[in-house]
């Protein structure tokens, strides 16, 4: 069972607020790309399909983690599929943790050398996230919610910015619905998968909740569920205004569609959602980054978080600035994300069946 202080207790709110932040981040910027390879004018159906899929896997994930309360990730995993691959999918998550939280860290520093900071080294943008990453988790993880029920302000406006493009939409572009069939459009729900990858980060925080409750359940489903609503909405809007021919030319088809927004206040509305979602992601990072020294945490036993986020934080600054363009960026990002596909669904269904199989929460009492 943790030890929780009053530096590592979230309230249910901040949990639903987490798992938004979590799951919207830098998938956003190349996700109608990605899909629109595989499923065409569909590619909003694949997306909307792999939301509903996440959000079921989500309440698996409450649904096994609240049978063994306050007990951590290392410790019902160890009961579940056994001691040494209990320590060794903690590890691997560990692992995991750093290497998403390196990525998401080099998507940021070109964000802001591209729009903010053109002539500014990437070693030195990525140095400052990385300090500034610390600063903010090593105060544990209740500073990280309260940072992050801040930053999802900044993902309001995110939403009212895929509206603004919509009078330049085509309905022709997204038809025939269905088109592609269903192979394809299941094909796309693989890629369409990583985009939402953070959401699994509910299996080392649960412990952390204080007062759960019967809603917990709905309500961490229903976050996901919005998040798959404005993914949708994202990417039908991206493919009625180019075409899916026109989507696979772009690297990020987000800031693409910005770019062609005028209104009558802002020139360049492409500048105001980098803004935004600049604030959105550091919110993303601190989450994963802190849940990866959480469970470096409980593997070693020592005795306190903050210890991990400076050993983790030299580890993460190399690997940011480790590939060489923009390009490498996306290719390591898309082989990151296919951790996901364990941690995020083979290992949710792997716990529930073990759960099912060894018997109630009162037998792994009576063990402990």
């Amino acid at each position: 069972m943790i030890k929780k202080n009053q530096t590592d207790v979230i309230s249910v709110g901040q949990i639903y607020i987490m798992i938004i932040s979590m799951m919207v981040g830098t998938g956003v910027l190349n996700l109608s790309r990605t899909v629109a390879e595989v499923s065409k004018q569909d590619g909003w159906i694949s997306v909307l399909l792999a939301g509903v899929l996440i959000t079921t896997l989500m309440g698996i994930m409450i649904f096994v983690t609240s049978r063994f309360g306050e007990n951590s990730f290392l410790q019902y995993t160890s009961y579940l599929l056994s001691k040494p691959v209990g320590y060794l999918v903690a590890f691997l998550y560990g692992i995991y943790a750093t290497l998403l939280t390196s990525i998401v860290v080099r998507f940021l520093c070109e964000l802001i050398i591209t729009w903010f900071l053109p002539r500014t080294p990437i070693y030195v943008v990525s140095f400052i996230i990385v300090i500034t990453i610390v600063n903010i988790t090593k105060n544990g993880l209740t500073n990280v919610a309260r940072f992050n029920e801040i930053m999802v302000f900044a993902i309001l406006p995110l939403v009212f910015l895929i509206f603004l493009g919509i009078p330049e939409t085509s309905i022709l572009n997204l038809r025939p619905v269905g088109g592609v069939g269903f192979s394809k459009i299941a094909e796309g729900i693989v890629p369409s998968f990583y985009a939402f990858s953070g959401y699994e980060v509910v299996l080392i925080l649960y412990p952390f909740i204080d007062n759960k409750n019967k809603s917990l359940l709905k309500g961490s489903m229903l976050s996901v569920f919005s998040v798959t609503i404005l993914y949708t909405a994202t990417v039908a809007s991206q493919l009625a205004l180019f075409g899916f021919q026109e989507i696979n030319r772009m690297l990020y088809p987000s800031i693409h569609y910005l770019n062609i927004v005028e209104t009558v206040l802002l020139e360049r509305v492409e500048v105001l959602f980098s803004i935004f979602w600049l604030f959105s992601v550091i919110g993303t990072i601190t989450i994963q980054y802190l849940a990866g020294c959480i469970v470096m945490q409980s593997i070693f036993h020592t005795k306190g978080i903050h210890l991990y986020t400076y050993i983790l934080a030299p580890i993460i600054y190399i690997l940011s600035i480790y590939p060489e363009n923009s390009v490498k960026v996306v290719e390591y990002s898309d082989k990151i994300g296919k951790m996901n596909i364990f941690f995020g669904i083979v290992l949710p269904i792997l716990l529930l069946l073990m759960y099912l199989m060894r018997g109630k929460r009162s037998n792994y009492e009576q063990k402990m």
